[in-house]
């Protein structure tokens, strides 16, 4: 399957100069990149209505002998309604001033051209235009969905007098997602740590799975949602919030240092580690390592509570800070885990041998 890259560029020579450097790069056989090359707006504009591109090359000026940037209209357009990386490559590009993501890049026209096209293949190969592009893999989901599910029970919503058409949307959308949850847990893998995440929150609210840093600590609310709704202006369900302590791993992993050493880390130090990680030890709950977020352990015994009308004082100071939410399915194992901690019993123990006797007297 090939990867197919839209490129609008208007001068002949850079033009030329793409297509070989794209006709080398095939000569590999690893990733196959088909290029369409248009050299103005309208013509761009009308590629973009058939969203078969994974990936897209532009220049800033596409009409010689004028100070415009013209393509400009051709990212806004990509950006509004598509979903593919954006790679604007012009001798303008200081003119421009958008802030770049890792799926919006600038590049100046002197410099390599392989570069860009390794940098293009490497987002191609995570898959990311395959699932969130405009004919992904989301899509086809969503398009099972609605004939296969939705058709037959929007009656429901149709004829249900208990909501108002934003509820009903809402609930819609819910129903919507829980049926995508199905069809992407029908074939489950192990996860990527960054799934762990969301980042940064999404709701407005302050909420429960949230991470929070205050100072140099950082913390996670393991109070219940239905406790950290808003009644109305700063007031929630619960007066207070729970939150647990987040360590570092070095102040709890005995020998913890030595592990980012081939020569000094034993056997013994490997398996510690990883017993934390894999969460056999019922104080603490391990969190991954992504992006700008650090590992760490939840510790279920070092547990603050703060009332409700502190912790909008610290918001409203901007004394705690939102970091992250841990999205829903490891969200669901902490708060299990966080109860039974708390909630488990110690066995009265026997003497092992007399019991072991009486079973065979």
């Amino acid at each position: 399957m090939s990867l197919n890259l839209l490129i609008v560029e208007d001068d002949k020579d850079t033009i030329q100069s793409y297509k070989d450097r794209i006709d080398i790069y095939n000569m590999k056989k690893e990733t196959e990149i088909t290029p369409k090359i248009v050299s103005n707006v309208s013509d761009a504009k009308v590629e973009l209505k058939t969203p078969i591109f994974d990936a897209a090359i532009i220049d800033l000026k596409l009409t010689a002998g004028t100070p415009e940037l013209d393509g400009i209209n051709v990212i806004d357009d990509i950006l509004n309604d598509l979903r593919i990386p954006v790679f604007v490559v012009s001798g303008s590009i200081g003119q421009y001033t958008k802030e770049e993501t890792p799926l919006f890049k600038k590049k100046n026209r002197d410099g390599s051209f392989d570069d860009i096209l390794k940098e293009i293949v490497e987002i191609y190969k995570t898959g990311i235009t395959k699932i969130l592009g405009n004919k992904g893999i989301i899509d086809k989901y969503l398009q099972t969905i609605f004939w296969c599910h939705l058709s037959n029970t929007i009656d429901l919503w149709k004829n249900d007098k208990f909501r108002t058409d934003d509820e009903k949307e809402k609930s819609l959308l819910r129903y919507t997602l829980h049926h995508m949850q199905e069809y992407l847990d029908d074939d489950i893998e192990k996860y990527h740590p960054s799934e762990f995440y969301i980042a940064k929150p999404i709701k407005n609210d302050i909420s429960t799975g949230d991470i929070v840093s205050a100072g140099n600590e950082r913390f996670v609310i393991i109070t219940p949602s239905c406790d950290m709704v808003l009644r109305g202006p700063n007031e929630r369900n619960a007066d207070f919030v729970h939150f647990c302590k987040i360590k570092d791993l070095m102040d709890v992993v005995k020998n913890y240092s030595r592990l980012n050493s081939t020569t000094s880390a034993s056997n013994s130090d490997r398996v510690r580690l990883t017993g934390f990680i894999e969460n056999k030890n019922q104080r603490y709950h391990f969190i991954p390592k992504s992006n700008y977020i650090n590992a760490g352990l939840i510790d279920f015994q070092d547990k603050i509570t703060i009332s409700t009308e502190q912790l909008n004082k610290y918001l409203k100071q901007n004394s705690l800070e939102r970091i992250a939410t841990i999205s829903t399915p490891f969200l669901k194992d902490i708060i299990s885990r966080s109860s039974n901690y708390f909630s488990r019993q110690g066995s009265p123990d026997f003497i092992v041998d007399q019991v072991y006797n009486d079973l065979f007297s």
